[in-house]
This record gives structure tokens, sequence and C-alpha cells, in this order.
């Protein structure tokens, strides 16, 4: 096992993972010692879903998948989650492993790791909600991949509002990817089809202008699009536990220790579900398109991306720069920020300390990750306003097209690696 993971597992992982590891590290005779191989394993936190949607999620996969599922829910006596729990309970041949772990055999479908978070005794803290819940999960498929109980070194993460196709497994994980990210669809009602649409040309324009601007930080961060690479998860200490964002933040982190690569296939198809269970995320991003109006809907303006690929291209004269704030001189907006954002002065502090430029270009990388550029591009909406769905084709990556459906397949192309 590396020593990365060997540390994580004994200092930072969640106690189901901790109890675990124990366990598949004795010599005597234990019920983990039943546990056999399987080639691939998959991670769905599940908070108040359904039975049949996740039988779906994972329903073309190969028969030797495990499947850790992390039934979760912050709420005392969450009767549709405990029931959810009852019904893989009951439709299974269960065997208890130790403290909340329970390994459910199916008749003609996949093993299930089930981890109960759901009744009163384990309830998941609501500031932690699907960040522990999906840790809990990569957690545990760690200590398995340790243990050479799952043979693919990956851990593989979805949600229950997915269709995962069959040749999911396919694509391979070079030794420099710190994760996949796969591309996606989103099905819905006829109702839903426009905002749909519109939510993922926002989400995809965003990426492909990162790309377009140079920035290390240009891929989507959908938790249930991920697969990651067991020792970067290690090294970057597991998911962050927040109830939302947790994927962007994981992803930021990975980013830092090696390439996030956008794949072109297989696509993901995930059903397009409003939601209020998490504050923010495609469920309540959809809410707020339908109650504000479709067409009321914004985009950053193009020139924000200019504004970024500008500040980007001058990180390469950093290093020699006498007085680094000569380079943004002629660029107001992006001066002002500079200013503000004190990262003259951090820059110059840094300088200071650090004795070659391979070690610089790499603190600038690291620094300015996705969660400044994002706040960059806040910065310059103040001197740039959100526009409406016309406008955007503006922006210097967007060709020429005659539809929306034309535009959004344009955008994920740009977004691929």
């Amino acid at each position: 096992m590396n020593n990365a993971v060997q540390k994580y597992l004994a200092g930072y992982a969640e106690p189901e993972a901790k109890i675990l590891d124990k366990l598949l590290n004795s010599t005597l005779e234990n019920p983990i010692s039943s546990i056999q191989t399987y080639q691939n394993c998959l991670v769905i936190p599940a908070f108040q879903e359904s039975y049949r949607d996740l039988i779906k999620a994972w329903g073309q996969l190969p028969d030797d998948t495990l499947i850790i599922l992390v039934i979760n829910s912050p709420i005392e006596e969450d009767i549709p989650t405990i029931a959810l729990y009852e019904e893989f309970q009951s439709n299974s041949t269960t065997q208890h492993l130790v403290a909340n772990l329970h390994l459910l055999t199916r008749n003609s479908d996949k093993d299930v790791l089930l981890v109960d978070r759901c009744h009163d005794e384990n309830l998941i803290p609501k500031a932690q909600g699907v960040g522990l819940a999906r840790k809990i999960g990569a957690d545990i498929a760690l200590a398995l991949i340790g243990k050479g109980l799952i043979v693919e070194p990956r851990i593989s993460l979805t949600d229950a509002d997915v269709a995962l196709p069959e040749d999911y497994f396919t694509p391979t994980m070079a030794p420099d990817d710190a994760a996949l990210v796969y591309p996606f669809i989103h099905h819905s009602s006829n109702d839903m089809a426009d905002t749909i649409q519109r939510y993922e040309i926002s989400m995809l324009y965003y990426v492909a202008g990162l790309k377009w601007s140079g920035s290390h930080y240009g891929f989507t961060t959908i938790g249930s699009l991920i697969t990651v690479n067991p020792e970067h998860y290690a090294r970057v200490r597991g998911f962050p536990k927040r109830d939302a964002a947790e994927d962007f933040y994981l992803l930021n982190k990975l980013a830092k220790t090696g390439t996030i690569r956008s794949i072109e296939t297989p696509v993901i198809e995930i059903e397009a579900r409003r939601s209020t269970r998490v504050p923010f995320g495609t469920g309540p991003a959809l809410t707020k398109i339908i109650e504000g109006g479709i067409e009321e809907y914004r985009f950053y303006h193009p020139m924000v991306f200019q504004e970024l690929r500008t500040f980007l291209d001058n990180f390469s004269a950093l290093w020699s720069v006498s007085n680094v704030r000569d380079l943004y001189q002629s660029s107001p907006f992006i001066h002002r920020y500079c200013e503000e954002s004190e990262f003259y002065s951090s820059i110059e502090s840094r300088k200071e300390k650090i004795k070659s430029k391979p070690v610089f270009d790499k603190f600038l990388v690291d620094w300015f990750d996705g969660f400044r550029t994002l706040k960059f591009i806040h910065k310059m909406r103040e001197h740039y306003p959100s526009v409406a769905i016309e406008n955007i084709t503006d922006a210097p990556f967007i060709a020429e097209h005659h539809s929306l459906t034309q535009l959004r397949e344009q955008l994920a192309r740009l977004c691929m690696d």
C-alpha cells in the first residue's frame, strides 16, 4: 500500500474506513475476511432517494462491481431515507460486517456495501452533508483498494440521478491523472428542456472560457461525473466535509497534485431534477431559472474571459520583472483587482522566499486556483455586467452556430482535453 494512502487511512479517514482497514489488516478471522475481490467500485451517497433510481443508476455496470452505498440523512426519524435503507436490506441477503456496515448480496445485481448514516444514532451533521457522505464512501473504497479487494485503482463517484453506461469503466487513468471528469447530458421533461439546456450552456460556457483563457482549472465540477486516483485522493486528504460544492473543492485540490482530465466518452446521462436539499448546485439552479424567468437568465460577459486571459498571460513575466505592478498598469480593471486582493504584495513576498522560477511557477498555478479564479471573474463582472444568451456569441472561442443545441455541442467539445 502506498505510504500516502497508509498515512491517510490512519490519520484522516472516517471511522467506518478506519475500522474496516484495521480488520482488513488483522490476522484473526473476522466478518471482513469473507469480502470477495471486485474489479471496480462505485460510491453513491443517497439522501431521500428512491430505490428504483438507485438500481437504475448502476444497472448496466458489470456484475463484478462493488457498490458502496452511503444512505445518509441529517434529519431525525427521516422516514423516506430509513425506508430506502430497509428496502435494500429486505431485498438482499445481508451480512453484518462491522459497526454500521453491511454487505448485501443481491440476485442478478451488484453486491452492495451498505453504510448506515441515516438512523438517529448515525446521522450526518447537516453542515457536513453530502461532502461527508461522499468522503465516507470514498474512504471505504480507498481501504479496499489498498488491500487489493478492488482490482482497479480508481474511486468512481456518482449520484442517484444518473444512468451509467456499460462502458463506464472503460476510460483508463494515466499515471499523472489525479481525476477523470466525464462528459454529460441532462434528460428532462419537455417543460424543462429549455431551462436545462440554458443551464448546461452556462456551465460549459464557463469552463470553455477558462480553458481559452489558459486557466489550469478549466473543468466541470459535478459530483456525479468524477473518477479519482486513490493516491491523489489520499494526498489531498479526501473530500471536504461540507453540504455543497464538495465536488468543486475536491477537484480544486486534486488539480494541484496532478491532471484533471476531461474525457470525451462515455457520456453520462443525468436526470434534470429540481431540488432544495442542498444550498446550491443543479437542483437549486434550475429552480432559480424557472422562478426568475428563462429569458432573464444571464451569462458572464465575454470580456471577463478576455481580462482573465490577459491576467494569466502575464504570469510568465512575474518572476523576471522588477516591479510586478508594471505588468498590469495598462489594464485598469486588473490593476484594481490586484491592489484590492493584495495580489501584488503576495507575489512580492513570495518572490523573496522562492529561489527558482519552476518553483515560483508552480506556486502561481496552485495559489491562483479555481476558487480565486471564480472570485476574479466575479470582480470583473462589476465592470462587465452579465448578458443574455444571445450576447455570449461575441466570445472569441465561440464559432458560428445556428441553434442553442449547436452551441451546447460546440461548448461541450471545447471542454474536452
